[in-house]
C-alpha cells in the first residue's frame, strides 16, 4: 500500500504553490520539534505536499541527511486556509481553527492520534506517524481493523473537550446549501467534468427530505457527544506500528469536530465504507455494510463505551439495537452533507482546478449517494417504522 505521504498527494494538490520553503521548515523544526534541527542545512531538507484539505494545507518536512543526531527526522506543517471550504461555510462549526487545534492537542495527549508539537499564527506543527489511509483491503485482510475503529471512535466520543456545547445542526447547514444552490452553475460544472446527466441531483426533493429527517431526529435520539464529523476513509489511517493501545487504526482531521449525536459518526463509518480515492479518482468499492458488519461494529463500540463510564448507562438507549438504528438513521445526514456541498459549487469552485476525471468521479459518487439514500430510506422504514410509529 502507499505510504501516508504518497496516498495524500493528488494531481490537484501538486498544482499548488509550495507555501513552506526549506528555511521556514527548519525554523519551525527548531522552535517546536527538537533543537537538533538547528544543525540541519537547507540542502538536506525535503518538503513535500501531502494534502490540500478542506480547510488547510499539509506538508511533510524531512531531514534527509545521514546524521543520526536528529531524534525526530520528519514532522508535518499544517497551514490554515484550504481550497474547498470557505471560512463561513456552514459545514464548519464556529471557531474551527482554534477548536481543531484544541481537539488535536487533546487527542495527542490521549494517545488517540498524532501529537501537537506547536501552534503558530496561521498553522501548527504536528507529529508524523508512518501510516496509510484505510482501505477496504484492510477490513478484508485484517478483520480487527473494524473493531479497532469502533474502539477508537468510542474513546474519541468520551473525551470532554473545551468546545461549544451547542449541537452542530448539520441539517441547518444542508438547508443553507439548499437555499443557495444554483442548478445552472451546477450544470456548467457537471458538463465541464463530462457528467452530462444531472437529473438525479435535480429530482432529489431535498427540502421534503430534510423536513422528514428533522421530525425523526427527536424520535431516534441518541447520546450527544464530541463527534469527529468527517469520518471518511481519507481521515482514518492505519499505522505501520501499533499505538499504546496495541492498535493500528487512527482517526485524523478534526476540523468538523463538534457536539452532536453519536449516530452521525457511526452513520458516516457505514456510509463512507463504500468509497475510496486512488490516484485522485473516487470509486465505489463495496456495498453498504450488511447488518452483521454494522451490528458487530456497534457491539464493540458500546463495549468500549461502557468501560469508559462517562455517563449513566441506559439499557434501552444504549442497547445495540438502538445504536444500530441511530447509525442507520444519521447516515442520511452524511448524504445530505455530501450532495449539498457538491451542488453548491460556484463558478470559482476548486473542482474546476481538478483534472476533469477526478471531479467527475466525485460528482458521480454524489449521484450514487442519492440513490443509496432512497434505497436505505425504504429499508429504514421497513426496519424501524413500527417502532417509531412512522406512517410512510
Amino acid at each position: 500500500m502507499k505510504s501516508y505521504s504518497q496516498s495524500f498527494k493528488t494531481e490537484l494538490f501538486e498544482m499548488d504553490r509550495l507555501d513552506v520553503d526549506k528555511k521556514r521548515a527548519i525554523e519551525l523544526g527548531i522552535r517546536y520539534v527538537d533543537i537538533h534541527w538547528k544543525s540541519v542545512i537547507e540542502t538536506e531538507v525535503k518538503v513535500s505536499v501531502l494534502s490540500g484539505g478542506f480547510s488547510s494545507r499539509l506538508y511533510l518536512v524531512e531531514d534527509t541527511s545521514t546524521s543520526t543526531s536528529n531524534p525526530i527526522r520528519k514532522f508535518l506543517v499544517r497551514l490554515y486556509g484550504g481550497k474547498m471550504l470557505t471560512e463561513d461555510d456552514p459545514l464548519k462549526p464556529e471557531g474551527s481553527q482554534v477548536k481543531e487545534t484544541v481537539v488535536f492537542y487533546a487527542i495527542g495527549l490521549a494517545g488517540l492520534g498524532p501529537k501537537l508539537y506547536g501552534s503558530f499564527d496561521g498553522g501548527r506543527v504536528e507529529q508524523f506517524i508512518p501510516s496509510h489511509m484505510l482501505r477496504e483491503a484492510d477490513y478484508e485482510q485484517r478483520p480487527e481493523t473494524m473493531l479497532e475503529l469502533a474502539r477508537k471512535l468510542a474513546r474519541f466520543h468520551a473525551l470532554d473537550m473545551p468546545i461549544s456545547q451547542e449541537r452542530h445542526q448539520i441539517l441547518d447547514a444542508c438547508e443553507f446549501y439548499l437555499e443557495k444552490r444554483d442548478f445552472e452553475q451546477f450544470r456548467r460544472l457537471a458538463h465541464h467534468t463530462g457528467l452530462m446527466d444531472v437529473s438525479t441531483f435535480e429530482d432529489f426533493d431535498v427540502r421534503s427530505e430534510i423536513q422528514w429527517l428533522k421530525k425523526l431526529e427527536k424520535l431516534v435520539s441518541g447520546r450527544i457527544v464530541t463527534i469527529s464529523g468527517d469520518l471518511n476513509k481519507n481521515n482514518i489511517l492505519v499505522r505501520d506500528e501499533p499505538d499504546k493501545f496495541g492498535e493500528r487504526v487512527m482517526m485524523i482531521d478534526y476540523e468538523l469536530a463538534a457536539r452532536d449525536y453519536r449516530g452521525r459518526d457511526i452513520g458516516q463509518v457505514f456510509t463512507t465504507k463504500l468509497l475510496e480515492m486512488n490516484d485522485g479518482v473516487f470509486s465505489v468499492v463495496s456495498k453498504y455494510p450488511d447488518e452483521t458488519w454494522r451490528r458487530t461494529f456497534v457491539t464493540e463500540y458500546l463495549k468500549q463505551t461502557k468501560s469508559l463510564n462517562y455517563f449513566e448507562w441506559d439499557e434501552k438507549l444504549d442497547s445495540v439495537d438502538h445504536v444500530l438504528m441511530e447509525g442507520d438513521f444519521f447516515m442520511f445526514h452524511a448524504i445530505h452533507m455530501i450532495t449539498g456541498f457538491f451542488v453548491n459549487q460556484k463558478d470559482d469552485s476548486p473542482f474546476y482546478k481538478m483534472p476533469p476525471e477526478m471531479a467527475r468521479t466525485m460528482l458521480e459518487f454524489g449521484s450514487f449517494m442519492i440513490d443509496l439514500y432512497h434505497e436505505r430510506k425504504t429499508i429504514f422504514i421497513e426496519s424501524y417504522g413500527k417502532l417509531l410509529n412512522l406512517s410512510s
